[in-house]
């Protein structure tokens, strides 16, 4: 089974509908809400019969930011694999399939990511790695992009809390959640196919802000030991300085 497991705050529930497919068989939907208390989530499923379809869990969580809601997702996906996305995607029409071929084609993979297009056709970011993925090349890796194999270890797992939309620190926590899945001697590959649309954006890779600096030094900790990591880091910014410098 595959476990869909989206994001969501409360003022874009609506959205979802045309988010999902199906019903498909075997593909669970794992909604997570934010931004609401469950008088509110009550009354939206009482006015929305789409929610009452037997292959969605529309699951309420009281805290803030977007870790909390995928680390909940995690929790209660009874897929063997899932893919995380937002409430702000188009899924391509063939995502279950190339899900199912990919999980198929390489079992000894335990993570995937796949491309990304804007609302025009065009990648949103170019992949760092068109094969098997490195520490390096999972920075460039954004949530929406990962589907992961599901199995007694790496359901323990776990975003960053601290990191991520919606934290005092608020990006890298895609390449901290997949380091863990590389240090713990699994590996992942790049698929050079497209799993959604998501909107154009930039605001995910700039770094204008003392808290998205702050984000790299303490992903660059997690990812690579403080040692490395710190060494790693000062070399980030001194290829970044014209883009901090520059706000």
């Amino acid at each position: 089974m595959l476990s869909v497991l989206i994001s969501c705050l409360y003022n874009r529930l609506k959205n979802i509908e045309t988010i999902i497919q199906g019903p498909v068989p075997n593909v669970e939907y794992i909604i997570v809400v934010q931004g609401a208390i469950e008088e509110e989530l009550d009354a939206f499923r009482h006015n929305n019969n789409w929610t009452d379809r037997s292959d969605l869990k529309i699951i309420l969580d009281s805290n803030v930011g977007v870790t909390h809601s995928r680390n909940l997702a995690i929790k209660h996906a009874s897929g063997e694999y899932a893919l995380f996305t937002d409430d702000d995607v188009t899924l391509s029409d063939n995502y279950v399939r190339l899900l199912s071929d990919s999980f198929s084609q390489f079992p000894e993979y335990d993570f995937f990511t796949f491309n990304v297009e804007d609302e025009n056709g065009d990648l949103l970011k170019l992949p760092l790695s068109k094969g098997e993925h490195t520490r390096r090349t999972i920075l460039g890796v954004g949530t929406i992009q990962i589907a992961v194999r599901l199995n007694s270890q790496t359901v323990t797992y776990q975003f960053p809390l601290e990191l991520g939309a919606g934290a005092k620190y608020p990006c890298c926590d895609e390449p901290v959640y997949l380091s863990l899945f590389l240090n713990k001697g699994h590996k992942g590959r790049h698929i050079d196919k497209t799993i959604c649309q998501h909107p154009k954006e930039s605001s995910g890779s700039s770094l204008n802000s003392y808290a998205k600096i702050t984000s790299r030094f303490i992903a660059f900790n997690y990812i690579f030991g403080r040692t490395l990591g710190v060494i790693l880091f000062l070399a980030f910014i001194l290829k970044n300085i014209k883009k901090i410098l520059v706000k």
